[in-house]
């Protein structure tokens, strides 16, 4: 998922050692971790309690939401050590060490404003509701301020974590950006007015504070640059403010790709926008929507089986899941034309399954079975164009973290969005192994026919896949036929994965509160960009861009193959850039409903917009996955290994096209559940 480690390790005060799993750095992920485990229980217990004693809990909903929302923000500050917060670096690695270095900075120090004002702001909102009593509308009529504890506690905690790396470790530029914070909270939502915009005391104070704290640390260039950069961005809003709809989306656009292009976290870029544009475009200035977004961002029981599929995924990672499965597939088809790269691909849509990710699938399976292929002969741009291609397999095949992200955004059912994924990603499977096979008919001597196995030997590798291949067939089932909720599918995989790992004899203390950790890390720096992304949703519902860019596409004419024609390129082009969950997060306010518009509905979109985001990963010249694979095996060219892939952009492509002609192979499977 991190994305920042190979550019900002030099940056960071935390010692490399210790910023992942090991190391005292792990107490910073403790309490997420512990809410993480929190929610597997509760939605344990929930099904026990429903299925064996015919007594569900009227509290399980609830809890789990307000728990879940904790898990993100109190792991918000070890997603930071861990380098688990998404930045965009295709730009930054086009400068010299010396220029990146400075700009990095910068960066980081803006990071440091926005979750510091975020801190302020979610402050005032906690302590009016504690004020006025504020209560939840569900059964349990809980006190708000309860739950938004930990939200500001983990605020606060990752503004310090921030600080001090900006600083590079300098305690005194975390006191005084602390101070700061404490005293924006006591300056009220008054402020001065400029130019007939008024400029809250909050920012000015956190933004001096900052300035100084970089001058002091980091040198009086950093803390000039920060001050005159929002000063900037400012002065630009306020400008935009008068002019129109048009003038504020060019700006709004601007000012999200420099400070992308800059390195800022992805979740921090989107939301720093958005907070900027809520207190200068409005006629009022709109500071109480930036806590309100933040804590309503992902307060939602849909989000809570986010970390609950990841726990899952990690869990049966840590259990060895990725040698087994490739080793006990090739036993299966090693006598098929590229029986290894079949293996792989097929091993791949089970891993997707699993993980969630696409990154993971490829670097997992990569090492398991790129090595193997190319010792046995096969071309580079087989080998590892297969490894490339099964990888987008990773949310598209259900269960899919951005499926659920996608479906919390749109308000479709998670259930049949994960079920409307399923006959599309066996599509796109089948027909990757249909084109290695044509490949390889093509071409044999880009990869060769295993021996024959007996069926003896078959029975033993199914051993060593055929449970996991149950675990999946359990969750999708159990889903499938209304039997559980989205996140207790999560939860009842993450409990079947401790089993197997139990009986693997994998399992262990350390083996879970890794696993933990893991999925604390990944699920605050997930989740986070959804909170990022809802602030700059909000100010462009506000400004009505969405609905300028229908009318737009319906005064120009253009048919429905050209609009989708348009979407594929700019999904095509943003891919090579950005991670498919900020990606998706950044863009779908707006394409959504260009596509409804098309005549499309929210099913067919998120199975198509799954398999778009995902094409980026792996096109040239500056797809992720493309540049993990050339790190697994610098033996390979990345002439080899961008040709490979193109074979499978194609392939997705196709499948795209396809789903687009016959919107029905994404509707029959959820119209079944009726």
């Amino acid at each position: 998922m991190s994305s920042t480690a190979s550019i900002a390790a030099d940056q960071s005060p935390v010692p490399a050692e210790t910023a992942g799993t090991g190391g005292g750095w792990q107490v910073a992920g403790l309490p997420g971790a512990l809410c993480v485990a929190v929610l597997l229980v509760i939605s344990v217990f929930e099904i026990v309690s429903r299925y064996g004693f015919n007594a569900p809990t009227f509290w399980a909903t609830e809890i789990s939401t307000y728990v879940g929302v904790a898990a993100v923000f109190l792991s918000l500050a070890y997603a930071e050590v861990r380098g688990e917060h998404v930045r965009v670096e295709a730009f930054l690695e086009q400068l010299s060490e010396a220029r990146r270095a400075p700009v990095l900075r910068l960066a980081n120090w803006l990071d440091v404003v926005f979750i510091a004002f975020c801190t302020v702001e979610m402050t005032r909102y906690m302590v009016a509701d504690y004020t006025a009593g504020t209560r939840n509308w569900g059964l349990m009529s809980t006190l708000l301020w309860i739950p938004q504890v930990p939200v500001v506690l983990g605020l606060a905690g990752f503004t310090a974590i921030l600080s001090w790396r900006a600083s590079q470790g300098g305690t005194v530029a975390v006191l005084i950006v602390a101070v700061a914070t404490v005293a924006g909270y006591y300056a009220g939502r008054k402020g001065f007015v400029v130019a007939g915009h008024m400029v809250p005391w909050s920012l000015l104070i956190v933004t001096g504070a900052a300035s100084v704290a970089a001058v002091i640390s980091t040198g009086w260039r950093s803390g000039s640059l920060l001050a005159s950069v929002l000063v900037l961005a400012c002065a630009a809003m306020m400008l935009a403010a008068g002019g129109g709809q048009t003038g504020a989306a060019i700006v709004i656009l601007i000012f999200v790709f420099v400070f992308l292009a800059m390195g800022m976290q992805v979740a921090v870029a989107l939301g720093l926008v958005g907070a900027l544009g809520l207190i200068f475009l409005p006629p009022i200035p709109q500071t109480v929507v930036v806590a309100e977004r933040v804590w309503n961002g992902v307060n939602s029981f849909t989000y809570t089986a986010v970390p609950m599929f990841v726990l899952m995924g990690s869990l049966l990672m840590r259990a060895g899941i990725s040698r087994s499965l490739f080793d006990g597939l090739v036993v299966w088809m090693g006598r098929i034309p590229g029986g290894l790269a079949q293996a792989t691909l097929t091993a791949s849509g089970l891993f997707a399954a699993l993980s969630g990710s696409s990154i993971a699938t490829a670097a997992t399976i990569g090492k398991a079975a790129g090595q193997e292929m190319l010792d046995r002969g096969y071309k580079p741009s087989l080998a590892l164009g297969s490894i490339a291609g099964g990888g987008t397999l990773g949310i598209l095949i259900p269960p899919s973290v951005p499926m659920i992200i996608f479906a919390a955004m749109v308000g479709v059912s998670v259930t049949k969005l994960f079920v409307a994924g399923i006959v599309p990603g066996l599509m796109v499977l089948v027909s990757m192994m249909v084109a290695v096979w044509i490949w390889c008919l093509l071409k044999p001597e880009a990869g060769h026919t295993g021996r024959a196995y007996s069926l003896a030997e078959k029975a033993r590798a199914f051993v060593q896949f055929g449970p996991f291949l149950g675990l999946i067939v359990i969750v999708i089932a159990s889903l499938y036929f209304g039997i559980v909720t989205a996140t207790e599918a999560g939860a009842l995989g993450a409990a079947l994965a401790l089993i197997l790992a139990g009986l693997s004899g994998k399992l262990s203390f350390d083996m879970i509160r890794g696993a933990l950790l893991e999925t604390a890390a990944l699920t605050g720096g997930i989740l986070f960009i959804v909170i990022g992304a809802g602030m700059l949703s909000w100010l462009v519902d506000y400004l009505r861009i969405a609905t300028m860019m229908v009318e737009a596409v319906e005064g120009s004419g253009m048919s429905i193959v050209s609009i989708l024609l348009m979407l594929m390129v700019v999904y095509l082009i943003l891919g090579m850039f950005i991670d498919p969950i900020s990606m998706m997060l950044m863009t779908v306010t707006i394409t959504y409903p260009i596509v409804l518009h098309a005549g499309y509905d929210a099913l067919w979109f998120g199975i198509a917009l799954m398999m778009m985001i995902e094409v980026g990963l792996i096109t040239p010249p500056v797809g992720i996955i493309l540049f993990v694979l050339r790190g697994l095996f610098p033996q390979a060219s990345f002439r080899e290994i961008s040709f490979g892939s193109l074979v499978f952009v194609g392939v997705i492509l196709a499948n795209v096209t396809l789903i687009a002609v016959f919107p029905q192979i994404v509707a029959w499977l959820p119209g079944m559940m009726n």
